[in-house]
């Protein structure tokens, strides 16, 4: 069975992603760039047990207010500069590593949200990537 987010967990990816990319000078919002529609195809090779898991964290997210989702964040942040091998921080670590990657992922790619009309992230930063084909 291929990875396909439920709508609720893109709600859900869209909230954490504006507590990651948050509009910024010329930078757009993650619900302004984020190309969203191409999000299953990121994650179609993903292992089914990662995924399933970081799905039901990102649904349960859309249900939540941002100053809960913010204040998980924080936790998964601050896990990752503790040393302690415990259960509790390892998942943490683990949260914030997926949680991050996915949203940066999505925002720096070249998927952009095809309504987006603005600066892409990719044009801010001046960065530009050359293909070569055979």
């Amino acid at each position: 069975m291929p990875n396909l987010f439920s709508t609720r967990a893109t709600k859900g990816l869209l909230k954490v992603g504006e507590i990651y990319c948050p509009k910024n000078g010329d930078f757009p919002s993650f619900k302004e760039a984020a190309g969203t529609a191409y999000l299953n195809r990121m994650v179609e090779y993903v292992p089914e047990d990662d995924f399933s898991a970081l799905s039901l964290v990102l649904a349960l997210f859309s249900f939540l207010p941002m100053f809960i989702i913010k204040w998980v964040i924080n936790l998964c942040t601050s896990a990752q500069s503790n040393p302690s091998e415990n259960l509790l921080y390892n998942n943490l670590r683990q949260l914030n590593l997926g949680l991050r990657g996915l949203c940066y992922a999505i925002y720096y790619s070249e998927l952009t949200n095809p309504n987006f009309k603005g600066k892409k992230p990719l044009d801010v930063i001046d960065y530009h990537v050359n293909r070569v084909v055979d």
